[in-house]
């Protein structure tokens, strides 16, 4: 199934299209312009930076302002969705994370940028978030430029939190039964761009089964072992869920292994980045349909 959902769109698989790192000119962001409640999705976190990506072409960048690490509360399952664009065979669905922004207002101090309001996907439970009905409402940063996103050079990237992240990603949809799928947006493009997908299951003993599927030329690390066919580069990996859990804390409570988790996520980290410029990553889940 990864050939199908990775998709045939985007270049020859060399991961040199497209460019997004490109920007607009002198490097600033794009501004948010709309003065109303606004429709909107989301990029992957990194660095603590919310990618938002409006309907029709506009990619932002904020920071949040009340101490919500956005990688903590998106990609988890616990946020509204709706579907997604990706063609899907019948008894499948693409699920995306959606929220509202609220423009930021007439007398908001000048640090102070938009309010992002996201609803629970469920109201009540282990997994909702704080939610009176409305929504939970998350003050955000004025539009970030790309260098202030992404920082000064390679080194002010997280990239273990943001490998963690991604790991997160890939033990929910193995609990869930679903194709993880990573796609690359350009500014001013509105068509995401395949990167990976992931079919996964966690089968009776614990073990977890990955099946990447990529259009970039993948030969590195743990890709040197990867099958090319038609045009397709595929791995399998298979993770016992067991050697990733860290001893109890004092508590009694359940820990993961972050290095563990961070060589889990490799394979997908690697392929993911390798056009250069994780800004403007997208996710979702292709879940099985259950009636």
């Amino acid at each position: 199934m990864s050939e199908y959902f990775v998709g045939r769109s985007g270049g020859d698989g060399s991961g040199a299209s497209p460019a997004p790192g490109a920007g607009p000119a002198g490097g600033a962001g794009p501004t948010a312009s709309s003065s109303g409640p606004e429709h909107v999705r989301f990029g992957v976190p990194f660095n603590g930076v919310l990618p938002v990506w409006h309907d029709g072409t506009e990619i932002t960048w904020h920071r949040t302002l009340d101490g919500v690490d956005p990688a903590d509360v998106l990609g988890l399952g616990v946020v509204e969705t709706e579907a997604g664009p990706s063609p899907v065979p019948e008894g499948w669905s693409e699920q995306v994370e959606t929220g509202t922004l609220m423009p930021v207002g007439r007398h908001a101090a000048d640090d102070v940028g938009p309010v992002l309001r996201l609803r629970a996907a469920t109201p009540t439970g282990r997994r909702a978030l704080n939610d009176p009905g409305d929504g939970v409402s998350i003050r955000l940063s004025p539009p970030l430029t790309v260098p202030q996103a992404m920082g000064a050079g390679a080194s002010d990237f997280d990239i273990t939190g943001f490998s963690v992240h991604v790991a997160r990603l890939m033990l929910r949809a193995a609990r869930d039964s679903a194709i993880l799928l990573f796609t690359l947006r350009a500014p001013q493009d509105p068509e995401p761009h395949h990167l990976l997908s992931a079919p996964s299951e966690v089968d009776s003993f614990g073990i977890m089964h990955f099946h990447l599927g990529t259009l970039l030329a993948m030969e590195a690390g743990a890709w040197a072992g990867a099958q090319r066919t038609d045009g397709m580069t595929l791995l399998d990996l298979d993770i016992p869920y067991g050697t990733l859990v860290a001893e109890a804390g004092p508590d009694g409570e359940e820990g993961l292994h972050v290095d563990k988790l961070v060589a889990m996520a490799q394979p997908v980290v690697d392929a993911i980045l390798k056009p250069g410029f994780p800004f403007a990553l997208g996710c979702s889940f292709i879940v099985p349909d259950r009636s």
